[in-house]
C-alpha cells in the first residue's frame, strides 16, 4: 500500500538524498567493516543505530507534508511495505529499530508508544543491547539474538538503492525501490560453465537470518520466544549435486 501518490517538495527530496548519500551509506560502509571483522563495540552501535533512525525521521517528514502520516503506522508498514528480509523471527525490524533509538535517547521509554513491543519484548532499555566478544546482543527474558547482523544489517541494506532524484525518494518511501540482501536469487544461466561458481555457492552458503556462513553463523544459539534460531542457508533450490557434478566433471557418472 503505498503512502502517497504525488510528488513531494524537492528540497526535503534533496535534503534526504543528502543525508542518504553522506552521512547513511558511508557510514554503513564503515559499520559492515566491523561487523565483519567481529570489531562491533557498544557506541558503534546505538551511534549506527541512530543513524538510521534518523534517516526514518526524515522520511515521516517527507510524507506528513503531502498525506496523513501517523508515525506509529508509518513505521509499523516498513517491514512489508520494504519485503525486509533476513531472519523470519523478527518480523518487526523497524519498529524494534525505532524502539532501541528512542530508548537511548530518553531516560524512559513513553511505554504507550510502543505497548506492543514491550508486550513482546519486555521493558526496553539502554541495557537492552550488550556487547560480547565484538558482537553486539538483544537480550530480554525470552530474546537473544544478535541485534547489528539481526536487525541492523538488513535495513541498512534497503536504503543502499542508488537513490539520485526527488522520484527516486518518492518511490523509496512508498516502497517502489529498495536494497536488499538479494538472498534467494542466484545469478546462473544454468549452463555447465556455470557448474563451479555453483558447487562453490553450496557448500559455502551464508546464513539469510544473519549473514555469515555456517562455521561462524550463531543462530542455533539465539532464543526467540518460544522459537530456537538456526542456520538458515541460502542455497540455490535448483541445485542438484549429481548434475552440477556431472557438468564439473563432463561425464554423467554422478547422476547414476
Amino acid at each position: 500500500m503505498e503512502v502517497y501518490n504525488v510528488k513531494s517538495e524537492e528540497e526535503d527530496a534533496k535534503y534526504f538524498l543528502s543525508y542518504i548519500n553522506d552521512v547513511l551509506i558511508p557510514s554503513s560502509d564503515d559499520f559492515f567493516d566491523l561487523l565483519d571483522d567481529n570489531k562491533v563495540l557498544l557506541h558503534h552501535a546505538f551511534s549506527f543505530n541512530a543513524i538510521l533512525a534518523h534517516a526514518i525521521d526524515y522520511m515521516v517528514f517527507i510524507a506528513k507534508k503531502v498525506t496523513k502520516a501517523d508515525r506509529k503506522t508509518f513505521i509499523s508498514e516498513f517491514d512489508n511495505r520494504y519485503h525486509v528480509d533476513g531472519c523470519a523471527h523478527i518480523n518487526n525490524k523497524f519498529r524494534l529499530l525505532d524502539a532501541i533509538n528512542n530508548s537511548f535517547k530518553h531516560v524512559e521509554l513513553e511505554q504507550k508508544r510502543y505497548s506492543d513491543l514491550i508486550e513482546i519484548y519486555g521493558d526496553l532499555t539502554f541495557h537492552s543491547l550488550t556487547p560480547k566478544e565484538g558482537k553486539i546482543f538483544f537480550e530480554s527474558s525470552s530474546y537473544m539474538f544478535d541485534y547489528c547482523r539481526v536487525v541492523m544489517r538488513p535495513i541498512a541494506v534497503i536504503f543502499n538503492c542508488g537513490l539520485k532524484n526527488t522520484n527516486d525518494v518518492d518511490d523509496f518511501i512508498n516502497g517502489r525501490i529498495c536494497g536488499c540482501t538479494g538472498y534467494g536469487n542466484f545469478d546462473y544461466d544454468y549452463e555447465p560453465e556455470d557448474a563451479i561458481d555453483r558447487m562453490i555457492d553450496a557448500c559455502n552458503p551464508e546464513c539469510m537470518d544473519c549473514g555469515e556462513a555456517g562455521d561462524d553463523c550463531d543462530c542455533p544459539n539465539f532464543i526467540y520466544g518460544e522459537n530456537s534460531g538456526e542456520f538458515s542457508s541460502n542455497t540455490d533450490p535448483n541445485f542438484d549435486f549429481g548434475d552440477v557434478m556431472s557438468n564439473i566433471s563432463g561425464t554423467r557418472e554422478w547422476s547414476k
